[in-house]
């Protein structure tokens, strides 16, 4: 299929992350790219079920930050929301 863009299906939300927000398990302030996925900037998925792991980070116009974060054994997928008043992630 065509490239797509993210932008083009969700107006105003790109790879990112805010000064401030921290890593969701560590806890420490992380910064610069929106993609930690090891050592590349590429996310695939084998289809035995395996796929690249790490965070995929998101920011909208209104300052909403959400964490997507993928298991490479499983594939499985997890969304959290970054609470900014709190600092913290919760899931959602």
């Amino acid at each position: 299929t065509p490239w797509e863009r993210l932008g083009d299906h969700f107006a105003g939300v790109r790879f990112g992350i805010a000064d401030g927000v921290t890593d969701p398990e560590s806890g420490t302030a992380i910064s610069g790219s929106g993609l930690r996925l090891g050592g590349s900037d590429m996310l695939s998925f084998a289809p035995t079920g395996g796929s690249t792991s790490g965070t995929l980070y998101l920011r909208g116009r209104s300052g909403r930050e959400c964490a997507v974060r993928v298991l490479g054994a499983t594939g499985r997928t997890r969304v959290l929301r970054y609470d900014r008043s709190a600092r913290e992630w919760a899931g959602l």
